[in-house]
């Protein structure tokens, strides 16, 4: 499956960069033989709503290799500034014109896939700028933006911390913006569970969650993989 440029309804922006201070290169690190960045391609595109997938990534030299990556997988590349994250956002919506943007990290291998797709839908059937679910293990939720939203936030947006948090700036002024938390599912409440890699423990608990579900050519739903984490992290409070 390649992702071909042009006009799309709904468009994921996948958020990478080598530069991480506490892993760097953690996006192109491998699990179970696919790196983080893929593993994050595929689920996002096994969402039945997302019609193509973009990663977006810096202009430095230094990410070179994650725009190689990316066109390796057959998925659109965009590069832009290294902070100003939401101009990189901005940049990207206006050469690929989707209606709406699901924000995800590539720092995430168990992206939940099913999430993506209750927040796309909730987000057209109360006509929102915003929608994002609450509650899901750490790591494991989108963010669905509508495009025009995030132009306007870029043009009024000026504190740092509204320029590299994409949607920072949306969800603090919910008077001029139509934002919804949604509760997630309630078998998927455990935002005390950590699905995400920013560090080397996560790295290595990702390894090991991961390899208790290898998957094959299509990602698995986060629930199955529920048990397998909810027991790990009760194996880490019991060692305290």
């Amino acid at each position: 499956m390649s992702d071909q440029a042009g006009s799309y309804d709904v468009m994921a922006f996948l958020q990478a960069r080598m530069g991480s201070t506490r892993l760097p290169g953690k996006v192109l690190k491998p699990i179970q033989g696919k790196s983080i960045l893929e593993r994050a391609v595929s689920r996002l595109r096994a969402v039945p709503e997302i019609d193509a997938v973009a990663v977006l990534t810096t202009s430095l030299s230094q990410d070179d290799c994650v725009a190689e990556e990316a066109s390796r997988l057959g998925v659109l590349v965009f590069r832009g500034a290294e902070s100003d994250v939401l101009s990189r956002f901005h940049e990207a919506s206006r050469q690929f014109r989707p209606e709406i943007i699901i924000r995800a990290t590539a720092d995430n291998p168990l992206i939940d896939i099913g999430s993506a797709s209750r927040i796309i839908r909730q987000l057209r059937l109360e006509h929102l700028d915003y929608c994002v679910e609450t509650d899901l293990p750490y790591g494991a939720a989108t963010e669905a933006c509508r495009a025009q939203a995030l132009a306007r936030s870029h043009e009024m947006a000026v504190a740092p911390p509204h320029r590299e948090h994409v949607t920072l700036h949306i969800k603090e002024n919910p008077e001029k913006f139509r934002v919804s938390f949604l509760a997630a599912p309630e078998s998927l409440r455990y935002p005390q569970i950590r699905v995400t890699v920013d560090t080397p423990d996560d790295f290595a608990s990702m390894s090991l969650l991961l390899g208790c579900l290898p998957e094959g050519d299509s990602p698995l739903p986060l629930s199955d993989y529920i048990p397998f984490a909810l027991g790990m992290f009760q194996e880490r409070e019991t060692k305290g």
